[in-house]
């Protein structure tokens, strides 16, 4: 009976001490599960070197990740379609790209890919189409023939470009396109290796300032006005085996979104990580950063694509299919 009621007292003692634990949060964490019943609590990110970036900078200084129990790796890709491949080949778990090389694999069946949270949607001169100030481009039409850089191939500004050149009846072939960093662009145009570019806040406004350059058509206008530019992506399989941890990135990037409301945070976070000095910071243009993940929004990407040519209508993507609902 001695016996009876030593164990019965030890059960006891046990199932208090386990119920502390828990009370206290020092309950050991499921197997398999990372920090907060997350699968993966630490996940690779690439960002690009462009105002699209400034949220998650803001989610990162501001512990939100932190919070949510993840641990984000964070690098900076060369470009959104570098990112896109870096992502479909397993070294990255989630990254930041204009939505054009997202949709592309999709559409070509080549990969399955899923839009985690939006990035940016742009405003009246955000992107513009520059050239050189004084130079011999003064009209759309003396682009015929001419080199144009763009910051990744087939990505957002091409596509818009090719949407006001189709407006405009002038044909620009893909070979007329060059590849390269927004920072190199103004060297390239002062030196005439390209006779054009797309260029991106904030890089658009220190060209602007000091590089010899001018305007020649805003490409997101009209039709292509408030358009949804860039996102953040994963693939279909990250997405399915780690949905509390994708959960837990949507809810840091969305109060990160309602940080970036405030002109003065994304100044900040701009002179900070890309290195632009204050003045350029404090006359460039911002975008809407967006926490709405309607994919009707995103559709408008996908019926320009087709409308251009560069997808065929039997290649047109659902977005419903590939947009992940955010987080509560």
């Amino acid at each position: 009976m001695r016996r009876k009621r030593l164990a019965a007292v030890s059960m006891v003692l046990v199932a208090a001490i386990g119920g502390c634990s828990a009370l206290d949060g020092s309950a050991e964490t499921p197997q398999g599960q990372g920090a907060a019943g997350l699968e993966k609590s630490t996940i690779n990110v690439a960002d690009l070197k462009i105002i699209d970036s400034a949220p998650i900078r803001l989610a990162m200084d501001n512990g939100h990740f932190k919070a949510e129990g993840l641990d984000v790796k964070l690098t900076t890709g060369a470009k959104g379609s570098a990112n896109i491949q870096n992502v479909i080949g397993g070294t990255a778990d989630i990254v930041l790209t204009s939505y054009p090389p997202a949709i592309t694999p999709v559409a070509k069946k080549v990969a399955e890919l899923k839009v985690v949270a939006d990035a940016i949607t742009t405003t009246e001169d955000l992107f513009l189409l520059v050239v050189k100030k004084d130079g011999p481009i003064t009209k759309v039409t003396d682009l015929v023939g001419k080199k144009i850089a763009v910051s990744s191939p087939g990505g957002i500004g091409e596509l818009a470009l090719r949407s006001q050149m189709k407006i405009h009846g002038i044909d620009i072939t893909k070979e007329q396109y060059q590849s390269t960093s927004f920072a190199d662009m103004p060297t390239l145009l002062n030196n005439n290796d390209v006779q054009a570019a797309i260029m991106n806040e904030p890089f658009l406004t220190e060209a602007l300032q000091k590089a010899g350059v001018t305007k020649l058509i805003s490409p997101f206008s009209g039709s292509t006005a408030d358009f949804p530019t860039s996102g953040w992506i994963a693939t279909r399989k990250f997405v399915d085996e780690n949905p509390r941890t994708v959960a837990a990135f949507q809810r840091a990037m969305a109060k990160a979104v309602t940080d970036a409301q405030g002109r003065d945070a994304v100044e900040k976070v701009v002179i900070k990580y890309i290195g632009v000095k204050d003045n350029v910071a404090k006359l460039m243009t911002l975008p809407t950063f967006s926490s709405s993940t309607d994919p009707r929004r995103f559709q408008r990407v996908v019926d320009l694509m087709v409308a251009t040519g560069e997808l065929k209508e039997t290649e047109r993507v659902d977005m419903q299919t590939m947009v992940i609902a955010p987080a509560k």
